[in-house]
C-alpha cells in the first residue's frame, strides 16, 4: 500500500490572473509510493495529471463547492483506500476538508474543532482578542436592531459582512444613515448565493472600520512555530479594488526593515493564541496598523483576519519571483502543496534574498464601459508590464465580479525600498491611465473614435506625449 494516500478537494471554476499547475508538478520521483486521488471541476484537471501514474482516481463535476456529494464521494473512495492526507487550497473548501479529516481519522491538518478559528471570523475574533490580541469592535448580527445599536456605539463607518465570506464578496461599508436605511431596505435580508430569506441566522457581523494601513503576513508554521515567511505591505486594498475601482497592489517588507520582525512576532503571537495542527499550517493573515495612541507597546497591530490557506490574488507569484525567481520547477504552490502532505519541502533559493530586494506590484482595474484599447508594451524603464485584459476586440464591462477577472493589466518592479517601488508602480499607473482607451457602453464606434483623435492631437500639442 502506498505511503500516502492523498485525497485533493479543488475548484478550478474560479479565474485567476496566476497560472495554474498540474498537481504532479508537485511530486518527485523520491517521495516514495504516494498516490492522488482527486476531486475537481469539469475540465480542471490537465492532461498530464489524468495521464500520471501518481493519479489513481479522480472525478470532476461542475462546482465542487456547492455539490455535497463529494463528501460521499470521499467517503466511498476512503473505505476502499484509506487516504492518510486530504489537500484543498480552496477558501470554501476549508472546513469541509476539516470535518472530513475528524470522520475519516485523519491526524494531519486542521481537524473540525480547529478550523473555525481560521474560518468564522467571529468565532476567529473571539478567540484572539481571549489571548489579548487586538481586533476590532465587533458583533454577530442576528437581527437588524444589533447593526443599529453597534453604530450608537462605535459611530461611523461600520463594515458588514459575512462571516465565512471570501475576498469581499457580500462586504458593505456603510458610512451614514442614509446608507444604513438602504442597507436595512433592501440588502440586510438577501444573500450571496439566494435571492431573499426571511431571518438571519449568525452569519452576518459588523465591525468598526479601521483607518490603519493594512498589512499581510503569509508563511509556514509547523506545531505552531513559524518557519518560512513573506510579509507585504498592501498598496491599497481589495476592498478599494472591488468597491471603488482603485488600483490594488503589494510591497514585499525586506528583512532589513524593522517591519518585518514586528509583522513575524505579530503572526507568531496570534498563531500561539489560535488552535493549531500538529503538523503543518499554510496561513494568510491580513493586519491592521495600531493607530490607538493609548495601545501596549507590543500591540502593533489589529487582526483583520488569517485563512489557512496560500494567499490569493497575485501575492503567490510576488513570493515566486522573490524567492525562486519564477522557477518553472520551485513555487510556492509546490511549498505549499508538500508542506501540507508531509513531504520534504526546502528554499533552493534562500529567504535571505529578501534582504535587500522589494518587489512590487499594482493590479490596474477594469473601467465600467467599453474597453477599445489597452497598450501591448510598456516603454517605462523598471517596471514589468503584463496585459490581463482581452484586446483583441473591444468588450464590455459593468462592474466587479468576484469569480472572474476584473483586472486590466499588472505592473510589477523591483526596487531598494518600498518607497521607490510604490512611486514606480504608480508612475506606471498614470501612463495606463493616459493609454488606454474606455468609452461609454451604448456610444457609437465613430463618436469615440472622433472622441480619441482629438485627445491625441491635444497631447501633442501640449507635448504631454
Amino acid at each position: 500500500m502506498a505511503e500516502r494516500r492523498i485525497l485533493i478537494l479543488d475548484d478550478g471554476q474560479i479565474t485567476s490572473i496566476i497560472a495554474e499547475h498540474s498537481w504532479t508538478d508537485f511530486l518527485d520521483d523520491s517521495d516514495g509510493n504516494v498516490e492522488l486521488y482527486i476531486f475537481t471541476s469539469t475540465d480542471a484537471l490537465s492532461e498530464k495529471d489524468k495521464c500520471s501514474s501518481f493519479v489513481k482516481a479522480y472525478k470532476e463535476v461542475p462546482h465542487p463547492t456547492s455539490d455535497g456529494a463529494l463528501e460521499l464521494w470521499a467517503f466511498h473512495m476512503h473505505r476502499q483506500y484509506t487516504f492518510t492526507h486530504i489537500y484543498t487550497k480552496n477558501e470554501d473548501l476549508i472546513i469541509r476538508a476539516a470535518h472530513l479529516r475528524t470522520l475519516l481519522n485523519i491526524k494531519t491538518g486542521l481537524s473540525a474543532d480547529q478550523v473555525q478559528a481560521y474560518r468564522e471570523k467571529v468565532h476567529m475574533k473571539e478567540l484572539a482578542a481571549a489571548g489579548g490580541f487586538p481586533v476590532p469592535p465587533f458583533t454577530r448580527l442576528l437581527a437588524p436592531i444589533d447593526l443599529i445599536c453597534f453604530i450608537e456605539k462605535y459611530g461611523y463607518p461600520v463594515i458588514v459582512k459575512p462571516t465565512l465570506g471570501c475576498a469581499v464578496a457580500g462586504l458593505h461599508l456603510i458610512s451614514n444613515e442614509e446608507e444604513l436605511q438602504s442597507f436595512l431596505s433592501s440588502k440586510l435580508f438577501s444573500c450571496i448565493d439566494i435571492n431573499q430569506r426571511m431571518d438571519l441566522v449568525g452569519e452576518l457581523m459588523v465591525e468598526g472600520f479601521m483607518r490603519g494601513r493594512m498589512y499581510h503576513v503569509n508563511g509556514i508554521a509547523v506545531n505552531g512555530q513559524i518557519t518560512h515567511v513573506w510579509p507585504f505591505a498592501y498598496l491599497h486594498t481589495c476592498l478599494d479594488f472591488a468597491k471603488h475601482g482603485t488600483a490594488y497592489g503589494n510591497s514585499s517588507v525586506p528583512r532589513s526593515n524593522p517591519l518585518f520582525n514586528r509583522l513575524h512576532n505579530a503572526a507568531q503571537r496570534l498563531l500561539s493564541i489560535l488552535p493549531t495542527p500538529n503538523d503543518c499550517l499554510i496561513f494568510h493573515l491580513e493586519l491592521y496598523e495600531n493607530l490607538d495612541e493609548n495601545r501596549s507597546p507590543n500591540d502593533d497591530f489589529v487582526l483583520c483576519e488569517i485563512a489557512a490557506r496560500a494567499p490569493g490574488g497575485s501575492i503567490t507569484h510576488l513570493i515566486d519571483l522573490l524567492s525562486f525567481q519564477d522557477n518553472e520547477y520551485d513555487s510556492f504552490a509546490r511549498l505549499d502543496f508538500r508542506a501540507s502532505v508531509s513531504l520534504p519541502i526546502s528554499l533552493s533559493s534562500t529567504e535571505h534574498e529578501q534582504d535587500d530586494k522589494v518587489i512590487t506590484d499594482l493590479v490596474i482595474p477594469r473601467k465600467s464601459g467599453k474597453l477599445m484599447y489597452i497598450p501591448r508594451e510598456c516603454s517605462l524603464p523598471n517596471l514589468t508590464y503584463i496585459p490581463l485584459a482581452n484586446v483583441e476586440k473591444p468588450t464590455t464591462y459593468d462592474k466587479y465580479d468576484a469569480n472572474s477577472i476584473n483586472s486590466a493589466c499588472r505592473l510589477i518592479t523591483y526596487s531598494k525600498t518600498m518607497d521607490e517601488g510604490k512611486e514606480l508602480v504608480e508612475k506606471g499607473l498614470k501612463w495606463f491611465d493616459d493609454a488606454c482607451i474606455v468609452t461609454p457602453i451604448d456610444e457609437p464606434c465613430s463618436v469615440s473614435l472622433i472622441k480619441e483623435f482629438h485627445r491625441f492631437l491635444s497631447r501633442r500639442t501640449f507635448n504631454v506625449i
